[in-house]
């Protein structure tokens, strides 16, 4: 294992089995348990490989999708803790995407007070953003990530080789939060990221990006671990971002997270021109090259007041006002942005015409 971030606890890994096999045996955890879902099970399992700590019956099972990031299943991981003899001195391990990582980390740190827990990201949204950081939680209805809480995994473990295993979008969706980083902090990295070709993918080149991808968040989670003040950065492209997701979800045609956050990337450059003063040319050529890899959301303007009432209800606002994360530069950033109805508005309607 290679460390790539030492406040995260993040760590390169040629073999999941072989490293995984060394971190139980450094721990010497009570018990050990294993957290997947139906996709990672059929299509990552294999790669945790025999692990004596890790008896068959102590693998729990979930649904795949983030619509299961829900009450539900975390009652089900809870019950199959409980019901297995789970003490405070058990480790939950979760393999797979960010679902898995969130809620398996929500569970681990409220059973028994906390557990606990190793993730092993399997998508690259979950390598570059759901699995580090400490962000643990799970969805309320329709309304993303709405009950959770800040506990750090005591160990992740990235491994380039499940990169291959990824479809086109679910490449896009983690390459949105790429691109949200370099926005953010690294201005260099913008172009490199922006000009990636998805057609001819080189995925030694990509694990190179994640790691750097990794470093940046890595800066912000240990300037302000509970997100009190600069960490907020990483919730640029978010407020619009959730909204679409959850308008997605309402109504039956569910998009991948990544694709989400980077529709609402393109309006928060918009409304960064407007708000924070991104000067009117990159802000264009910004939001058009996201476009061309994204696409528009499935919305029209008929349905911007329920969106504005989605972002009513983010969990990044403070007050009774929509708060946003904005750009006065690529590679700078200002929190606690607000803007009004109106505003928002007018930024979804230019998208739209983009």
């Amino acid at each position: 294992m290679n460390i790539i971030s030492k406040e995260c606890h993040v760590f390169a890994s040629d073999s999941v089995s072989d490293d995984l096999a060394r971190l139980l045996d450094g721990r010497n955890p009570a018990q050990v348990f294993l957290l997947v879902d139906e996709g990672s099970r059929k299509h990552c399992l294999q790669a945790i490989g025999h692990q004596p700590n890790i008896p068959n019956d102590h693998i729990v099972t979930i649904p795949a999708s983030d619509d299961n990031k829900d009450y539900t299943s975390a009652l089900k991981i809870w019950e199959f803790l409980s019901g297995h003899g789970a003490t405070r001195k058990a480790l939950l391990i979760n393999l797979g995407g960010g679902m898995p990582c969130d809620l398996g980390g929500f569970c681990a740190a409220t059973f028994k007070r906390g557990i606990e827990f190793i993730n092993i990201p399997t998508t690259l949204l979950a390598q570059v953003d759901a699995s580090l950081g400490g962000k643990t939680g799970m969805n309320l209805g329709s309304l993303k990530n709405e009950i959770g809480s800040f506990a750090m995994a005591s160990h992740v473990l990235i491994a380039a080789d499940f990169l291959t295993t990824l479809d086109r979008e679910n490449l896009l969706s983690g390459f949105a939060e790429m691109i949200k980083h370099a926005l953010i902090h690294d201005a260099g990295e913008l172009d490199a990221l922006l000009s990636f070709d998805f057609d001819n993918v080189n995925y030694v080149r990509l694990h190179q990006m994640v790691g750097r991808s990794i470093m940046i968040k890595d800066f912000f989670v240990k300037s302000d671990p509970q997100e009190k003040g600069i960490r907020k950065a990483l919730n640029f492209g978010h407020t619009f971002g959730h909204a679409f997701e959850t308008f997605a979800m309402r109504h039956q045609r569910p998009i991948l997270h990544g694709k989400a956050v980077a529709y609402g990337m393109v309006c928060e450059v918009l409304l960064s021109r407007d708000k924070t003063g991104l000067p009117a040319d990159v802000a264009k050529d910004v939001a058009l090259r996201i476009e061309r890899l994204y696409g528009k959301p499935e919305v029209s303007m008929a349905d911007a007041p329920e969106l504005v009432e989605l972002m009513r209800h983010d969990k990044k606002n403070e007050t009774t006002d929509i708060n946003f994360t904005l750009l006065p530069s690529v590679g700078d950033v200002v929190v606690n942005q607000t803007a009004s109805p109106a505003e928002i508005e007018r930024i979804l309607n230019e998208y739209l015409a983009l």
